[in-house]
């Protein structure tokens, strides 16, 4: 099983750090198991998607999608950067996301990368989405943390939606729709004011049930 394990958090010593070290020390004593790695803090991965992200272009006026279509069928046709993770994206079989829940969905660093690497005529186009999307046979799992309790999302909370209903947008619009196999995210809540001991139990609930059911693909799917 190839994996592809992505971190989008600036502080080693965040929660997201510790699920990240987490997921990489099941993943990588799994037997038969191949880790791939992106750190986008720490790679400085630059999250704008703009006309550099081609080595060449149609025209002066570049349609982005367009463009990313192009590059898809011209060899080196993405920038260094983009051709790395577009390489980790196709070779993986499980992608696993690990970011903080921000403003209700992702860092900006995290909503680039996906803009810049789930390119058209990579991960999707006009005719191949969804069931036919160019990234089925994949399957892709969102770890997250927000600072406020469970209870806060839910209709009759404070946010009025779910966690998985605030990410609906990127699990089923943008992962679905390219053929990605979605598991319901994992999330850990109320890190703010939440006690040590809770947080840490659930690192061990993502360590010793999330993983394992991710890598014998029994984990219950969203889409």
């Amino acid at each position: 099983m190839k994996y592809l394990v992505v971190s989008a958090h600036d502080d080693p010593k965040s929660l997201t750090a510790a699920l990240f070290n987490t997921t990489l020390g099941v993943l990588q004593r799994e037997e038969g198991s191949e880790v791939m790695l992106s750190d986008l803090f720490a790679t400085e991965f630059h999250p704008t998607a703009t006309a550099t992200d081609f080595s060449t272009r149609a025209t002066s006026h570049v349609n982005y999608m367009l463009e990313q279509q192009r590059a898809s069928n011209t060899p080196g046709g993405f920038s260094p950067d983009i051709e790395k993770e577009i390489e980790k994206v196709q070779a993986s079989d499980v992608i696993i996301l690990h970011f903080p829940l921000w403003w209700g969905s992702v860092p900006a660093v995290l909503k680039g990368w996906i803009d810049r690497t789930f390119a058209m005529g990579v991960a999707w186009d006009s005719r191949a989405r969804y069931q036919e999307g160019l990234l089925k046979g994949k399957s892709i799992l969102c770890v997250t943390s927000t600072g406020d309790p469970e209870s806060f999302y839910s209709p009759q909370g404070q946010h009025h939606a779910s966690v998985e209903q605030h990410l609906y947008s990127l699990l089923h619009s943008t992962f679905a729709m390219c053929g990605l196999a979605v598991y319901h995210p994992f999330v850990i809540y109320d890190t703010t004011a939440g006690s040590q001991q809770s947080i840490e139990e659930s690192i061990e609930e993502f360590r010793s049930q999330v993983l394992p059911a991710v890598s014998s693909g029994s984990r219950s799917r969203l889409f």
